[in-house]
């Protein structure tokens, strides 16, 4: 087992993903722009299964490429050596995460311990659900590996004094081969887009009742009132005004909450050189100004919503720009779920299925992990009821009406 410090180190056949999120040249831009790494209070440290430096490693080693080579011998290797690997970072907050443990790290400190460093195994600054682990053979994980990679984060941990590790929103196939090597599952509720094999808008609102559907087609006639077009600027295309009038909405959405955007604006210009094909941009005008703009990214199964803002305030945009024009882009592409973002009842209304979400979670103090297991035990229990009523919300008739989805 190794942990690295550079993604240069790793080789890029073991990156076998179209998950936007974790995949090299995401990770890459965030690291060459320093919103990782730097001050950013995120520390790349990838952990690859193989017990051989990489042979294009540095010499002599410095501490930003290596921090240490775990040779246990209680810890097996999983059963396809160099196969996976597992972008982590070590951590100094919370910010950025979307998975909250704030009042964990409060707990720690009323309790005169340490909660930072800890480990994190998650795609930054983002809330959306994918595969954690990577390699060739990633999607054939069994509970051997799902052992030997439990040991190898857990035993890291302790020897590397972070107070835990907390893989967030990791994929189904994942939780079930690690849930129980010394993990507690931790549920949130998000609000997805399913697509049903619609051919238009329309006909996806036809599934509504009619209330809903004539709300849904005020809103978005209410914008033709204001003379709002919108643009669709693929990732290669987006000039550098278009991302300098992005990054203004981006930073201004932030400002409103009183904090600052995570990432900087060569962090985008970085995406576009290393993932053009997987992101683009949406673009609101009144008359030939631009208001308003959103980030998409994609992959061959999911679009996601990630950032969006706007420089005047119009009825309805926010709607348009954010869930509208993603639900017709899905429809027009045959993609079958979009995920718009954490949080966010608003999306029932407008057809946005109440969805869990999985985290594991492993705290090194014995007493605090019993404790943060009774408290997600308890949180799934009010999350169980929160998600039925919230589906019971849902805008469409009884003869469309999707199964819960646990």
């Amino acid at each position: 087992m190794q942990w690295l410090n550079s993604i240069d180190l790793i080789k890029n056949d073991l990156w076998q993903t179209d998950y936007p999120f974790l995949s090299k040249g995401f990770l890459n831009a965030l690291e060459q722009s320093k919103c990782i790494n730097g001050q950013s209070g995120w520390d790349s440290h990838y952990l690859i299964t193989s017990t051989e430096l990489p042979a294009n490693m540095p010499a002599p080693l410095d501490n930003r490429s290596v921090i240490s080579i775990d040779n246990n011998n209680s810890i097996s290797e999983p059963n396809n050596k160099n196969d996976f690997i597992i972008p982590a970072f070590i951590k100094h907050h919370s910010y950025g995460e979307y998975v909250f443990d704030w009042g964990w790290a409060e707990a720690y400190q009323n309790n005169g311990l340490s909660y930072y460093p800890k480990l994190v195994i998650a795609a930054p600054f983002t809330p959306a659900e994918g595969p954690r682990i990577f390699g060739k053979t990633a999607n054939m994980l069994s509970p051997t590996d799902g052992k030997a990679i439990s040991l190898a984060i857990q035993d890291h941990c302790k020897a590397h004094k972070l107070s835990g590790a907390h893989i967030l929103l990791c994929n189904d196939q994942e939780r079930a081969i690690l849930q129980d090597h010394n993990w507690h599952v931790r549920s949130s509720v998000q609000f997805h887009w399913f697509n049903y094999n619609y051919t238009n808008f329309d006909q996806f609102l036809s599934t509504f009742k009619s209330r809903k559907r004539k709300a849904v087609k005020k809103e978005r006639e209410l914008l033709r009132a204001y003379s709002i077009k919108t643009n669709i600027i693929q990732g290669k295309e987006i000039s550098d005004e278009q991302w300098e009038f992005f990054y203004y909405c981006y930073q201004t959405t932030y400002e409103k909450r009183g904090m600052q955007g995570y990432i900087n604006l060569n962090g985008f210009k970085n995406m576009q050189k290393e993932i053009p094909d997987n992101l683009f941009l949406v673009m609101a005008y009144e008359g030939d100004a631009p208001v308003a703009c959103a980030l998409y990214f994609k992959d061959s199964e999911n679009l996601y919503g990630r950032y969006w803002g706007c420089v005047k305030d119009i009825p309805g945009l926010h709607f348009e720009v954010c869930y509208y024009q993603g639900i017709e882009y899905c429809i027009e592409h045959s993609i079958p779920h979009f995920d718009p973002g954490t949080q966010g009842e608003h999306k029932i209304s407008r057809g946005f299925e109440p969805v869990f979400r999985y985290s594991l979670h492993h705290l090194q103090h014995e007493g605090f992990h019993d404790a943060v297991g009774d408290f997600v035990r308890q949180e799934r229990l009010s999350l169980e009821h929160y998600q039925k009523e919230c589906f019971e919300r849902l805008p469409f008739n009884d003869a469309n009406m999707p199964p819960l989805k646990i």
